[in-house]
């Protein structure tokens, strides 16, 4: 069951908050197996851990077994308090540090797939001028859809993040960055070239992409029978580049791709071209520490393309 007690937890101790560590870690790498690596703990050792803490908390952090891990409605409140712990912690770490103009700590990024080939995103420039600013911060780059950041932001797992996300959601902050234009592409060695009002016709699939409206809108209004998955850019690319398929790609991410596979924008369909607005977000009530400040200045000083 999930309550072993209904005593109010006791005062948080020092041992606590590094119990709390323990089943952070646990929580992020999703079981206890996957933990052992990043904690230098044997299962049997991070599973006394978990077990004390859930005795000194009193209620059941998570279930985990064959059937696998997952957290208790307990544990994910829990798994929130101890990222805020941890928080405020680093904070003090950061600005202590921070009076001695040292940065140190870790600085955790996602960028939404792609952004590293277009010519207009500053994310190799500011981080190389990061790197030589603030050397003791331990970067953690990793890459992610759209909704995957935003989670990553709103959980906690992510301090900033890159994103084509429209803004609106009153939980994050938006800094501008740059933008991309879509168009629709086919493989340029389809014969003969298809307008966008022969495609139905000519039997091609539209590759849709995960919650993406344009997609679904595009196929209700050609009435297309066919319809494939895929998951990031590439997956599009490489689809539309064999044949039989017509995707949204990025014009600067053809035009990369074109000296190895022929692409061309669908004629007729310059009416569902589109452009996305990427955007550097954070959450409102996460303040950054001196190190993602630092990151988040550095990319908006850099200019296009550095």
């Amino acid at each position: 069951m999930d309550q072993l007690t209904h005593a109010p937890v006791p005062p948080i101790s020092e041992a606590d908050l590094r119990l709390l560590r323990i089943f952070r870690a646990v929580a992020e790498a999703g079981g206890l197996t996957a933990a052992e690596r990043p904690l230098g703990m044997e299962r049997s050792t991070i599973s006394r851990h978990l077990q004390a803490l859930e005795t000194r908390l009193g209620a059941r952090l998570c279930f985990r077994g064959p059937a696998g891990f997952e957290l208790t409605a307990f544990g994910a409140s829990a798994l929130q308090a101890a990222i805020a712990a941890c928080d405020a912690l680093e904070t003090v770490r950061h600005e202590l540090n921070l009076a001695r103009n040292i940065l140190t700590g870790e600085l955790r990024i996602g960028i939404a797939d792609n952004c590293l080939s277009n010519p207009r995103c500053r994310l190799v420039g500011a981080l190389a001028r990061f790197r030589e600013i603030a050397p003791d911060v331990t970067l953690n780059l990793s890459i992610g859809l759209p909704d995957e950041l935003v989670e990553g932001i709103s959980e906690r797992r992510l301090h900033l993040a890159v994103s084509g996300q429209p803004a609106g959601n009153p939980r994050l902050d938006y800094r501008s960055l740059f933008t991309e234009e879509f168009r629709l592409y086919i493989a340029a060695d389809v014969q003969p070239p298809p307008g966008l009002a022969e495609l139905n016709g000519g039997g091609f699939a539209l590759v849709t992409r995960t919650n993406d409206r344009r997609t679904q809108t595009l196929a209700r209004h050609l009435d297309l029978k066919r319809i494939a998955v895929a998951f990031g850019l590439e997956a599009v690319a490489t689809m539309v580049a064999g044949g039989g398929f017509v995707g949204f790609l990025p014009t600067h991410y053809a035009e990369m791709l074109t000296p190895m596979y022929r692409l061309r924008e669908v004629g007729g369909a310059e009416a569902f071209r589109y452009t996305t607005q990427f955007s550097l977000i954070w959450a409102v009530d996460r303040p950054l520490s001196p190190s993602g400040r630092l990151f988040v200045r550095l990319l908006a000083d850099l200019p296009e393309g550095a």
